[in-house]
């Protein structure tokens, strides 16, 4: 960032995304919301996407409110009252940007949502990921501050958060307001897609009515296929033999997107994230949902396997993979593979992670040291990432453009849209067949 671009809580400034100079953003911001002049010439304005973004902060007093930084003469801004070292989740998936000694904003944490929509943290204490790092919701980005005086702390009085967006076009917006606007979490209705039917996606109704989910993953037991589906905070499953009615399994409190099955030996294993910690829950024991332990996980993307009856259990914290396991009491290590998402498959007894980093997919094997190798697939969105083991060819699924795309390890990871539309993503194999769900 050049000097003069600064950002601060009275709204002295706006940032521009990547590649973006900040004279043409305030010139867009001049001649009307939405427009951008490139070369001398206004382009039209553009029809932008809402990204999805949650409150991490609802747990915290608000100490200042939107309105009330505007009375102040500031573009606007909410404040959380909490004290100084508070971890500080990030609020949707993005690219992050950090901005030390930004003015009266103090340490600056930017998160470029898609769509040129931005989040800013301010006042912190500590910056905890670098510029350009990828992040899922619910990634640690920093330490907040506020401390009067302290470094970092700009011109805050007392500990507290302050957070604002803004939209495309440079105009500071209330992230509470967003959030009640493009609520986080619609569920939508599963789809099953198989290879051997082109791809052709069929609904999945039951006599109880769709299955739908704001995640979604399978598994199978014997030749019955096994959708588990998150809702509400629910977890739900539906299987195939029985016209994939829609049971709940009476897990609750499961947040995010971050949603992986395991059928270990005829018991099906569920695993979610419920306020930072990854849980498990299985069918042996009436679904009681356990705390596995493994903390500080971002709440948008984990995945299991299993190797030699040993559960292994992959997940996002701080920005990077992080693998525990069943036979070393869930102890939590960094891979250090930096990533937004992850999937895992077991090829024999190797254990293979897929990791998607500022839109590309990375491999990385455990017998090559967790080696972190570019597979050439870019363009990847979201958090949507599955992986599979079919006869040992490797198999990804990602969302590219709004569609599941396959690459496979015998076609040169080439990625081939599916046709498929979703913004979720899990497979399965059966009977040679590769299945696809997403909602």
């Amino acid at each position: 960032m050049r000097q003069g671009d600064e950002l601060d809580c009275c709204g002295n400034g706006s940032a521009p995304p990547p590649g973006v100079r900040r004279r043409t953003v305030l010139r867009a911001a001049t001649l009307g919301a939405g427009a951008v002049a490139v070369g001398g010439a206004l382009r039209p304005g553009t029809a932008y996407a809402a990204p999805a973004i949650y409150n991490p902060f609802s747990a915290y007093p608000i100490t200042d409110t939107w309105e009330g930084h505007l009375r102040r003469g500031s573009r606007g801004g909410i404040d959380f009252g909490m004290g100084v070292g508070t971890a500080l989740p990030a609020c949707g998936a993005g690219t992050i940007q950090n901005i030390p000694y930004n003015g009266d904003g103090g340490h600056t944490v930017t998160i470029h949502h898609a769509d040129g929509y931005r989040s800013q943290y301010l006042h912190l204490s500590q910056f905890l990921l670098g510029n350009g790092a990828s992040v899922g919701a619910g990634a640690i980005v920093g330490l907040s501050g506020g401390a009067a005086g302290a470094p970092g702390s700009g011109s805050s009085t007392g500990p507290h958060l302050h957070w604002h967006m803004i939209d495309p076009s440079g105009t500071y917006i209330s992230p509470l307001v967003y959030i009640q606007q493009n609520p986080v979490g619609q569920p939508r209705q599963v789809f099953e897609a198989a290879s051997n039917n082109g791809w052709r996606p069929l609904p999945i109704s039951g006599s109880s009515g769709a299955v739908t989910g704001t995640a979604a993953t399978a598994i199978t037991v014997g030749s019955t296929k096994i959708v588990y589906s998150l809702n509400g905070g629910r977890i739900f499953e539906a299987a195939s033999n029985a016209g994939w009615t829609n049971l709940w399994t009476g897990i609750s409190g499961a947040q995010g997107t971050a949603l992986a099955a395991l059928n270990l030996n005829g018991v099906k294993h569920i695993y979610s994230v419920v306020g930072g910690y990854v849980h498990e829950a299985a069918s042996n024991n009436d679904w009681s949902n356990l705390n596995t332990g493994i903390a500080g996980v971002g709440s948008s993307s984990i995945s299991v396997i299993q190797v030699a009856g040993v559960k292994y259990v992959y997940s996002i914290v701080g920005g990077y993979v992080h693998e525990a396991h069943s036979a070393n009491a869930w102890r939590n290590l960094n891979t250090g593979i930096p990533a937004s998402a992850v999937a895992a498959i077991a090829l024999g007894s190797t254990k293979i992670i897929y990791s998607l980093n500022g839109g590309r997919v990375y491999e990385a094997a455990s017998n090559a040291g967790w080696t972190n190798l570019w597979t050439g697939i870019s363009g990847a969105q979201g958090t949507a990432l599955a992986a599979l083991n079919l006869n040992g060819v490797k198999h990804i699924y990602s969302v590219v453009g709004g569609y599941v795309h396959e690459a496979a390890s015998n076609n040169g990871w080439s990625n081939l849209n599916s046709g498929i539309v979703g913004s979720t993503a899990a497979a399965l194999a059966l009977n040679g067949v590769k299945l696809i769900y997403s909602a």
